[in-house]
């Protein structure tokens, strides 16, 4: 009977120990800064912080909770990273983390895991930081909820919002990410990014050799380039927003490079320079890529896609004013991709047809045909005169004398009459570049002066 009740305790006092004991942190306690708290912490007790300012940096090599109360500001000492976890399983939530180092050799960070898997940051502030957060080897961890901003300084010389390194299974989900440099997803499979808002960074997203991830509900706005993903296969885009991405060198809303497997559906590719750029994808030979149901309006270039790309599934995208829908990088003809598919092609605003009998397909396929763009696909810098009038004169000679017609870069056999009722609309602000404006004005004015004079002496005849 003694040894049975003497088990009794001990499995109770075990199971009491499991949910952990709680510590109080705040300026007037008598535990008053953090790092004294994780000193008497056990693993699996919870600390939580009152309201205050805290200056000091952390090094949490326990499995707690750490969760801020009233939103304390843990601040660091301007030299170095502010929160290190070493421990796997640890909380950190309801904070405000501002002033970490500003050198980027040794990726000074708000927040930096090595080796601790299972790790929850969320609902925190983190600003006036080099890097945000930061996985190494750090296995199923979820960053959900934060707002980062980064340092005032140039683009090349900020770290990234959100880098995750060797660090598979992560969920990174409803956060707000400005003025940082990227956010990066290297070598991290099996991996949701949802809901989140990255705007006036360099990369948006910047992923490798990561496969088996979706990218779901996300906005990428105003960066230099909103995505660019490389060597990763078995990927899939739902409902994102790509808008106002314009580096002048890139400026892609998203750009996909040796990619495989790749499911793009419901997205919107508005106001960047090219909406989407495709390099080698798909890079193997037995697969096929899915572009399909995407609003592509409003861009200087819809879709960029290099001549030997073949084995892309193009269908019932929305192309609508794009200054160039379809660009053949480099000149050519585009060959071996799918256009069309059970009678159903894409929508094109620039299409000439008519539909008689009212069913929604045109009556005539849509011929990719321009010789004007024929040209400045080969020549970037004619793309100068896009809105001069000298490119619908070369476009009205090519049809009037067959010796200059273009060769088509594709043809859509069964065009679409109408956009999709999610695309006719939409709630989101296209930026008018008025410096681009001033320029096609001026070199129309140019061109009209020129024509005016070329014609002064035909006046007296």
């Amino acid at each position: 009977m003694h040894r049975i009740l003497c088990f009794i305790i001990l499995v109770f006092c075990s199971s009491t120990n499991v949910a952990g004991d709680t510590i109080n942190v705040s300026p007037a306690g008598p535990v008053r800064t953090i790092s004294d708290a994780i000193i008497k912490a056990h693993d699996g007790d919870t600390i939580i912080v009152e309201g205050g300012s805290y200056k000091e940096t952390l090094l949490i090599n326990k499995r707690i909770k750490l969760t801020g109360r009233n939103r304390p500001a843990i601040i660091g000492d301007g030299t170095e990273s502010i929160i290190n976890v070493k421990a796997a399983g640890t909380t950190i939530e309801g904070f405000m983390i501002s002033n970490s180092g500003s050198n980027l050799n040794r990726e000074d960070s708000a927040i930096v895991t090595e080796n601790s898997n299972n790790c929850i940051i969320q609902n925190n502030i983190i600003k006036d930081v080099l890097f945000g957060i930061y996985l190494k080897n750090s296995l199923h961890c979820k960053i959900i909820g934060n707002e980062i901003s980064g340092k005032d300084l140039p683009i090349p010389d900020r770290g990234d919002s959100i880098r995750i390194w060797y660090s598979p299974g992560t969920l990174i989900k409803n956060n707000r990410i400005a003025d940082t440099r990227d956010l990066v997803i290297w070598w991290s499979s099996e991996t949701l990014i949802q809901g989140n808002t990255v705007e006036r960074g360099r990369y948006g997203l910047h992923y490798m050799y990561s496969n088996n991830n979706v990218f779901k509900d996300n906005i990428f706005r105003k960066n230099l380039v909103g995505g660019f993903l490389m060597y990763s296969r078995n990927l899939r885009f739902e409902n994102n927003i790509f808008i106002q991405n314009q580096g002048v060198a890139s400026g892609y809303g998203v750009g996909f490079k040796d990619l495989d497997l790749v499911t793009a559906v419901g997205n919107k590719f508005i106001d960047n320079r090219v909406g989407i750029y495709m390099d080698n994808t798909p890079t193997s030979y037995d697969v096929w890529n899915d572009i399909r149901e995407n609003k592509i309006a409003f861009n200087d270039i819809g879709a960029s896609i290099m001549p030997s790309i073949e084995r892309n599934r193009i269908l019932q995208n929305s192309f609508i004013d794009n200054h160039e829908q379809v660009e053949v990088r480099g000149g050519g003809i585009l060959k071996g991709n799918e256009w069309f598919a059970e009678s159903k092609g894409n929508y094109w605003s620039d299409y000439k047809g008519y539909d008689s009998n009212k069913d929604g397909i045109g009556d005539f396929p849509y011929v990719a045909e321009s010789l004007f763009e024929n040209m400045m696909d080969k020549n970037s810098v004619l793309r100068l005169f896009i809105h001069s009038p000298v490119t619908n004169a070369l476009d009205i000679a090519a049809k009037a004398f067959p010796v200059f017609k273009p060769e088509p870069k594709f043809t859509d056999q069964f065009p679409l009459t109408s956009p999709a009722k999610s695309h006719i609309t939409s709630s989101y602000e296209v930026q008018y570049h008025i410096t681009e404006l001033v320029i096609y004005l001026l070199l129309i004015s140019f061109q009209v002066l020129i024509l005016k004079n070329f014609l002064k002496p035909y006046k007296r005849l």
